[in-house]
């Protein structure tokens, strides 16, 4: 599953991956033009029909992909449905972390925030720094990240 979803992400462009991802939709899209359907002949092919507009919202990520309409999409464009789910997980994830994250890496300039997992037991922990973090000084930021980065060094040094 990894290698596929490294290969549907080659395909979406650094702009999809900006502070509001619509990766689901830049592949629906993708998909869709590869069997050379129109949004309508897409649409025609969901039991009921959709309109063109759903799929155009679809593709642009207007509109969320609604339970009912995953069987219709996997089949009409030949997904395979947990692939599908994964990177609607992931999408899902980035726009959650960015709500969280959002407005201090919107400030900075930087990109969408990085996605981190963290296990259950740590997560009060992981919080508290992120939100000191984002209330450091650029300054303090960048000798929190120089003291980080030489910690992991030791550590892999060690290894």
């Amino acid at each position: 599953m990894n290698i596929y979803y490294t290969r549907c992400m080659e395909n979406v462009s650094k702009k999809m991956m900006s502070k509001s991802p619509n990766w689901v939709g830049a592949f629906i899209r993708q998909k869709r033009e590869e069997k050379h359907f129109s949004q309508k002949e897409l649409g025609q092919k969901f039991s009921p029909a959709v309109t063109t507009q759903f799929i155009s919202n679809l593709e642009r990520g207007i509109t969320p992909i609604p339970a009912v309409h995953i069987q219709a999409l996997v089949k009409s464009l030949e997904l395979n449905e947990h692939e599908l789910m994964a990177l609607m997980e992931k999408e899902y994830a980035a726009k959650l972390t960015h709500k969280i994250a959002g407005q201090h890496m919107e400030h900075s300039g930087a990109g969408a925030p990085a996605i981190l997992v963290v296990p259950k037991q740590d997560e009060e922990f992981f919080k508290f720094i992120a939100q000191s973090y984002n209330n450091l000084s650029d300054v303090d930021r960048a000798q929190f990240r120089a003291q980080i980065q030489s910690w992991f060094e030791l550590s892999l040094k060690r290894a």
